[in-house]
């Protein structure tokens, strides 16, 4: 699978893009809070605007979810191939990391490879062959982040697009609908009491036509205060964004079936039998990070960056804090990206030589 550049340098104003360390840069983390471990990224509040705060809140997630899931792809590659190095008799100076994004990963593994070309060349022949990991998407993780798309509306958007009927909350104005508290006014039904002046003053069995002084139902004269609506309300600009960065977000928390392994050796030396051990043993490990993490959240990694570069013309006048957060979330998607194409490669370097990875 070809793997495309997503993002270039002038989006690193905000983190040190340069550096080639592990995870986020040093600045992301100051420019954005949110994206450190202990923070609820969909949870936190960037700007006051409720539809502006939903697509954040999710991208931020979907950012935070990729780095996390790079760094496991890196760490996982590496271990597998040092570990089948070190059973070959190679050494820690040998595998040693690059400095590089998934630079683990490409320096055991390709080390590894390169190990592997010269047993070939002495005659030592090995094949494997694997049924691929199978993935099934979280639903939960995508529900979950689907409902943060649309919390903290607008009141303004509750009352717009929810259907009258279903609406409800404190009526500043007159009630022109079911009151459940004391009606002052007109009841359309029976009333527990009455004033001087023969208007309802207590429980109004109908439709209370005055002042309620608890929950008014379906109809106000005058405005909604914290309104709820009864009905399934979605602001109109949040789904692309949201439900794009929501689905990479159950992507990549998919949950996979291990890679099952074969591996032949076509002769009994000593070497080739540990060779044909240590790659039974490790490579569904390395098949995990190359298949089931790796080539399958590429796509979602370009999901998450055309979400991110689209952000700040969507999102307007935002403020500070939303606007940092969306560019250390898209300069950690970036380098999030190149890591795991890094690992991604390197694990085929290995895998591939012996027709693992199909």
């Amino acid at each position: 699978m070809a793997f495309v550049p997503l993002l270039g340098p002038v989006l690193c104003v905000l983190s040190n893009c340069g550096a080639y360390g592990r995870g986020f840069g040093a600045l992301d983390t100051v420019a954005c809070p949110e994206l450190g471990g202990n923070a609820d990224a969909l949870a936190a509040q960037y700007t006051a605007n409720a539809r502006a705060n939903a697509k954040i809140r999710t991208f931020v997630q979907a950012a935070k979810d990729l780095v996390g899931v790079s760094m496991q792809i890196e760490n996982e590659a590496a271990e597998a191939c040092r570990r089948m190095a070190f059973d070959i008799g190679m050494t820690a100076q040998e595998v040693a990391p690059k400095n590089e994004p998934g630079g683990n990963a490409s320096g055991s593994c390709h080390a590894l490879s390169a190990r592997l070309d010269a047993l070939f060349r002495e005659g030592i022949a090995v094949r494997a062959s694997a049924t691929p990991p199978q993935c099934q998407v979280n639903a939960q993780a995508g529900a979950a982040c689907e409902g943060a798309c649309n919390a903290d509306l607008d009141p303004g958007e509750i009352v717009a697009r929810c259907d009258p009927g279903k609406l409800s909350g404190t009526c500043q104005g007159q009630c022109a609908g079911r009151c459940d508290g004391r009606c002052n006014g007109a009841c359309n039904g029976n009333c527990s009491a009455r004033n001087a002046r023969g208007e309802c003053s207590g429980a109004c069995s109908g439709d209370c036509n005055g002042v309620c002084d608890a929950t008014c139902h379906a109809r106000c004269q005058g405005t909604w205060q914290a309104p709820r609506c009864e009905g399934f309300v979605r602001p109109p600009s949040v789904d692309a964004e949201c439900s794009a960065s929501c689905r990479a977000h159950a992507s990549i928390h998919a949950s996979c079936t291990p890679a099952v392994v074969r591996v032949q050796v076509s002769q009994n030396a000593a070497l080739a039998a540990r060779l044909a051990a240590t790659m039974q043993a490790n490579l569904p490990a390395l098949l995990h990070a190359e298949l089931a993490l790796g080539r399958r959240v590429i796509a979602d990694a370009q999901v998450i960056a055309q979400v991110g570069a689209s952000l700040p013309k969507i999102v307007g006048n935002a403020g500070a804090h939303a606007l940092a957060c969306i560019a250390a979330s898209t300069n950690a998607t970036a380098r999030a990206s190149v890591s795991i194409r890094v690992s991604v490669q390197a694990s085929a370097s290995v895998s591939g030589k012996i027709g693992a990875s199909g």
